[in-house]
């Protein structure tokens, strides 16, 4: 059974209803924290990603929750702030965007397509299935691309020799079936420390799985580093075997948690994904939960910084702890705002604020963290950054009493009417200038 919600859904008068037996399969994940789902289930990928050690804001948020209605017999799906893909039994769930226009998925793939840096050809969106094991196999290259950054992985591997050159432990048994009469050669076994391993062959068998696939070649050359990076796992696979395919599965059901590797363990989970594919029919299997989703909060944000960071915007990172502010002289209250310059600072608001007249309409919260902002950084202009689903007549502006800074709500228009994947980018592109514009005309109007 295959579902399409959007997020945050609960204010949707028309919010569809569900069998409960149908659903059956999610009232074990439904109410369920991200962190306790992370925990239970290791074929479930968040982005951004959940750590033990850097807790993100959303560990404690649910995917989904289940509502009852008046009929016993039918529930309603209430979604957060969460989209992307799960699958459980054989559910199969897909959350948009709230901003799309409810027909395709071409705001999710867009934002995740700039924010990853990955290109997507026209996937088939008349195929939801394909669509999503398409969409799987094209984040191949980012997470490669993040686990070798720290180094192609070594572990400790076992292996069995029979020749002259004896480095290890003589294996009695294995020499006296062999090499009895004795004719020169030794049966022995050694432990080193390998680059080829479960770990590189699974990446291995998953380049070459990709290679039999639509656009498997495009894939994996879709730039220098990519390239390189595959080269890197190819040369450190010598031992790899087409046939040893589901042995090499096998063996890393287990997800690896190093200490040093930190970046392999989504790798991991994504080549099994894109691996088992076709087994798993994305959660077919009623003990595991698979998927991918990203919190809709932190992909606006990212998406927002990969058009303001050509202006020279800084975009501080409490994760990573870059460039803070402070607003206390002695350097403490520590704070991370979305991005600023020396003349403004933005806050990125995964909201629907494009209904808003005045600045005084936002939630009091959000209003008072910007002020707080343009205090400390002493700067005239601060800004809310929304989705919008219809162009801005105006940019809504107050000014703070007894003061020239004002506050503004600045939005990102969402394009509706695109006949194709690619025409939504091109038009994507368009209203995304014309947000440019507007921060500049309010910043040289001060």
């Amino acid at each position: 059974m295959r579902i399409n919600l959007t997020d945050n859904n609960i204010g949707q008068r028309d919010k569809q209803t569900f069998i409960r037996k149908d659903i059956a399969a999610l009232f074990p994940i439904a109410d369920k924290t991200i962190a306790d789902l992370c925990n239970d289930n290791e074929n479930l990928l968040i982005f951004p990603r959940y750590d033990e050690k850097t807790k993100d804001r959303i560990e404690e948020s649910p995917i989904l929750k289940i509502i009852n209605t008046n009929d016993s017999d039918k529930v309603r799906i209430a979604t957060g702030n969460i989209m992307g893909f799960i699958g459980v039994d054989k559910l199969r769930i897909k959350i948009n965007s709230r901003f799309d226009n409810g027909c395709n998925d071409y705001f999710l793939h867009y934002m995740l397509q700039k924010v990853l840096s990955f290109n997507l050809f026209d996937l088939n969106h008349n195929n939801e299935q394909e669509d999503v094991f398409d969409f799987i196999i094209f984040m191949f290259p980012y997470f490669l691309k993040a686990a070798l950054q720290q180094g192609v992985y070594r572990e400790y591997q076992h292996f069995k020799y029979n020749d002259s050159n004896l480095k290890g432990r003589i294996d009695i048994s294995r020499h006296i079936a062999k090499n009895m009469p004795f004719v020169g050669n030794i049966a022995y076994a050694t432990r080193e420390y390998s680059r080829d391993n479960d770990m590189t062959e699974l990446i291995r068998h998953t380049i070459e799985f990709i290679k039999t696939k639509k656009y498997g070649e495009a894939i994996l050359n879709i730039d220098q580093e990519t390239k390189e990076n595959v080269k890197a796992i190819v040369d450190n696979t010598p031992l790899y075997n087409k046939l040893e395919r589901n042995n090499i599965v096998g063996k890393n059901l287990r997800i690896k948690n190093h200490s040093y590797y930190t970046e392999y363990r989504p790798l991991q989970i994504l080549c099994l994904q894109i691996l088992r594919m076709e087994e798993m029919k994305y959660g077919e299997n009623d003990e595991e939960v698979c998927g991918i989703l990203f919190d809709g909060a932190w992909l606006w944000e990212e998406y927002v910084n990969t058009i303001l960071q050509e202006w020279g915007f800084k975009h501080p990172r409490n994760k990573e702890k870059e460039d803070p502010i402070y607003l206390f002289e002695d350097n403490k209250g520590k704070r991370y705002p979305d991005f600023y310059k020396e003349d403004m600072v933005l806050d990125a608001k995964y909201k629907h604020l494009g209904s808003y007249s005045r600045v005084s309409e936002v939630d009091r919260n959000d209003v008072h963290q910007l002020i707080s902002y343009i205090t400390a950084l002493h700067v005239e202009n601060g800004g809310f950054v929304a989705p919008l689903e219809q162009p801005q007549s105006e940019i809504p502006t107050s000014y703070l009493k007894g003061s020239t800074a004002s506050l503004s709500i600045y939005g990102i228009e969402i394009v509706k009417d695109a006949i194709s994947y690619a025409d939504f980018c091109d038009k994507m592109k368009m209203t995304e200038t014309t947000f440019i514009k507007s921060i500049m005309q309010q910043r040289f109007q001060q």
